[in-house]
């Protein structure tokens, strides 16, 4: 059994995160006790804290982005930073980050980007991967090579919550959406039960590195995901992927072309 501060719990991951792990650890979330005392030297201390889960993160209303996912992951990591010599025991902060930082709109892969702060790059984020990354990129310069604080950072994919928004969406996409391609495709998703079974066996696993950052996501055949679709898929036009991956860098960059292409993206080329 492990003591576990969750902060995010109202939102849909922690709370998926708060229900898995209460049954077997003893849980503590900002939703009863404020964030403050909750990653004071104090509370960890008297409370032998082992875990701290970060869920703090805006996905969907752009004007939380730069609050939620840059600036209290920054607060989080100098506060951690600050007391971790003073720690009467070994911590772990597992960080809830995503997959688009290494694989920022266009950028047709999920390899690591080396971002090198004097020589200019150009790197097509959105604004949510541009906050998660600028998040990520200060975590990581305050929290690599501690002594006693170990972090790990996670990169799912799309999560999968039951009676998923993202799921009835790319139904509807492969539905109307006229081509395809002749290859199977494998979508890269991560299912919320597989990330709560990858986050717990992290608690429970050892590692000597300080700092980690693991992919965490599967590929689901398109046919298991949307059962019809093998049924419509004989209507569609099938392209060569290299004229899909053409048509998608020369559509304009307007909101609802945006929309579509981020789709396409994810569907027939990552």
């Amino acid at each position: 059994m492990k003591n576990i501060i969750i902060l995010g719990s109202t939102g849909k991951l922690g709370f998926e995160l708060k229900e898995f792990l209460g049954a077997k650890n003893n849980i503590y979330i900002d939703q009863f006790i404020s964030i403050d005392k909750l990653i004071s030297l104090d509370f960890i201390t008297e409370n032998k804290i082992s875990c701290i889960i970060n869920c703090v993160g805006a996905t969907k209303k752009s004007e939380y982005f730069f609050h939620s996912n840059f600036l209290f992951t920054s607060f989080l990591s100098e506060k951690l930073k600050a007391f971790d010599l003073n720690l009467s025991q070994k911590l772990t902060l597992i960080h809830l980050s995503t997959i688009g930082v290494n694989a920022p709109y266009m950028k047709y892969n999920f390899k690591k980007l080396t971002i090198k702060p004097i020589k200019k790059q150009f790197i097509k984020y959105n604004s949510y991967e541009l906050s998660k990354s600028c998040g990520e990129y200060n975590l990581i310069k305050n929290l690599e090579n501690l002594k006693n604080t170990k972090t790990i950072i996670l990169h799912p994919s799309n999560i999968i919550f039951k009676k998923s928004l993202f799921l009835k969406k790319l139904k509807i996409f492969l539905t109307i959406f006229p081509l395809k391609i002749s290859k199977v495709r494998k979508l890269p998703i991560t299912p919320i039960e597989f990330l709560l079974k990858s986050i717990s066996k992290i608690i429970y696993s050892t590692s000597k590195q300080s700092l980690e950052i693991k992919t965490v996501y599967k590929r689901e055949r398109v046919y298991d995901l949307f059962k019809i679709y093998s049924y419509i898929s004989f209507l569609k036009i099938k392209v060569p992927y290299s004229l899909l991956e053409n048509l998608i860098k020369t559509l304009p960059e307007i909101f609802f072309i945006q929309q579509l292409k981020r789709f396409m993206i994810f569907i027939f080329v990552l």
